[in-house]
Order: structure tokens, then sequence, then C-alpha cells
């Protein structure tokens, strides 16, 4: 199949790449970064969205592209940045399915867990009501303008990430170091959840996807949510450090500020419809996936 893939340089994107080519499908990928994909005949790069008018047609339609939301603190302008940088890519893709005399079968735009917001110890699952906040109303306009897809007969995926977990990049990269010097430890109460799922299990879950539908929102998450303390203690053990030196909440608001509402907030999610599709994880446990990982 052709595959169409938006933001393909980013963590995510670069690894299920990786995957894509190897399991023999033709690549496009829109980068502003053609020099980081190897020159290969399965795999084209185009600089900008603009171009796609070249392209003729795509089978599957990935949507990744968008600003890091824990690169940079949350002034106002990151938050206007982390919205456009969204919204500007997928209506660009919107409006190129418009334009195509063949609509691609499908279309899977990125989301986040952040949609729920915050929920204390509820379980979430995908027909679950939202909390308002900055990270809900980013991901609801974002899948509002996804959907749009759907009126134009294309099934729409909504991929509902949470925290990925992979030594190269992500959460692990920023942390390990920290943990390493024996400096790490809950942040907060250490009793809100925290929703996780390996790159290697995103990846399958979105290949999964590609050979099961599932139209609307889909959680990309493990079936084993855990607490902050529990995180950290684990993460600990598979590095064989202590974990003892916890980030009060008050610090957290401090050193992160509005952005701290990611590693504060509680969100209990479970991968409902994926478990009830028949999706298979590979690493569904904690403690297993860490010391694969590390």
């Amino acid at each position: 199949m052709h595959i169409l893939i938006t933001g393909g340089s980013g963590f995510l994107g670069t690894a299920l790449i990786q995957r894509l080519l190897q399991e023999q499908h033709s690549i496009t990928v829109t980068s502003r970064h053609p020099e980081q994909f190897p020159l290969s005949h399965p795999l084209l790069t185009v600089t900008t969205l603009k171009k796609l008018e070249s392209i003729g047609y795509a089978d599957i339609v990935i949507n990744l592209a968008g600003a890091g939301i824990a690169d940079k603190r949350w002034t106002e302008q990151r938050k206007t940045d982390l919205l456009q940088s969204r919204l500007q890519t997928t209506q660009a893709l919107i409006n190129w399915f418009k334009q195509l005399a063949v609509k691609p079968q499908q279309f899977l735009s990125g989301s986040a867990i952040g949609w729920y917001g915050p929920h204390d110890h509820n379980i979430i699952n995908e027909s679950s009501t939202a909390q308002a906040g900055f990270t809900h109303e980013l991901c609801q306009q974002w899948e509002h303008c996804a959907l749009q897809a759907q009126d134009l007969g294309i099934s729409t995926s909504l991929l509902r990430t949470g925290v990925v977990l992979d030594q190269s990049g992500g959460m692990i990269q920023r942390l390990k170091p920290i943990y390493q010097l024996g400096l790490g430890g809950k942040i907060g109460s250490g009793q809100q959840w925290m929703s996780w799922i390996t790159r290697e299990d995103w990846i399958n879950a979105v290949l999964f996807l590609i050979q099961h539908p599932l139209s609307g929102p889909v959680n990309l998450v493990a079936p084993t949510p855990v607490t902050q303390a529990q995180f950290a203690k684990d993460f600990a053990q598979a590095l064989h450090r202590p974990a003892w030196l916890p980030m009060p909440t008050f610090m957290a608001k401090l050193v992160f500020g509005e952005m701290s509402h990611l590693f504060l907030d509680s969100q209990r999610i479970i991968p409902e419809r994926l478990n009830q599709a028949g999706f298979k994880f590979q690493q569904p446990d904690l403690p297993q996936a860490l010391n694969r990982i590390l």
C-alpha cells in the first residue's frame, strides 16, 4: 500500500516508518528535514504540504504532525503554537482529500489522552466525558478538524496516545540520567494515575488499526495504568537505583508552570476499543516493559 505520513521525523514517526518499510509498503513522508531519511524507492519525502498535489493518491494517511507538547513551558504563545502546528497540517490534509478523485481508505490522525482532562481515580474509556483544561481544548479542536475526513467517506481513527516509553526518546530519555544519579522519585502526591504504552506496542497498535479499522477515538495505552509513585519505583528498580527524592507539587508547578498538569493530573485510562477488537499487547506490564527497554 501507499502510505502518506506527516510528522514522520519525530519520535513515533521514525520508528513507524521503519516498520512499514520492513513490511514492504511504499511511504511518502512530509518533513522539513528530508536528509534524515534514507534515499530509497519505497520512501519519498516532500518538504511542504503544498507538494502533495504531486503525489496523486494515498491508500492510507497517518497524521502525526505537531509541536512537542512537553518541549517548552506553556506560555500563551507556546499554547498557540501547539494548537496551530496541529490544526494547520490537519486542515491542509483535509483540503487535499477534497481535491482527490480517489480518496484514501483510512485516515489515522494523532491525538492524546489529554482529551479527557484530569479524572482522579476513575477508570476512563473512549466513551468517557472530558474535563475542561488546555489539553482537552487542544485535542478537541485537533480531533474536530480531523473528523472532517469522515464527511468525505474516509474511515477516520483518532489516536489518543498516552505516555510513550522507549529508550531512544520521550520520557525515558529525559528521566534516565536523573534516576541514574539517584535523584529520581515520585512527583506530587504520587497517587495520580499515569497511562502509558511502549513505542513498540504503539506501532503494533497502528498496524493493527490499518488491518482492522476503528472509526472514532481509540486509546493507545497499555491495559495496566499505574500510579506515578509506582512508576517511579519500577523505573528505579529497572535501573538498580533508589527513588528517594520526590518532587513536591509546589515545586513541579514552579519548575514547569501550567505544563505541570502533564505530570500532576490523574488519568486512569484503558484501551477498551483495542481490547474489544482483539489487539494483543506485547508489553502490557510496566516492570516487564521497563526491564526490556532499559
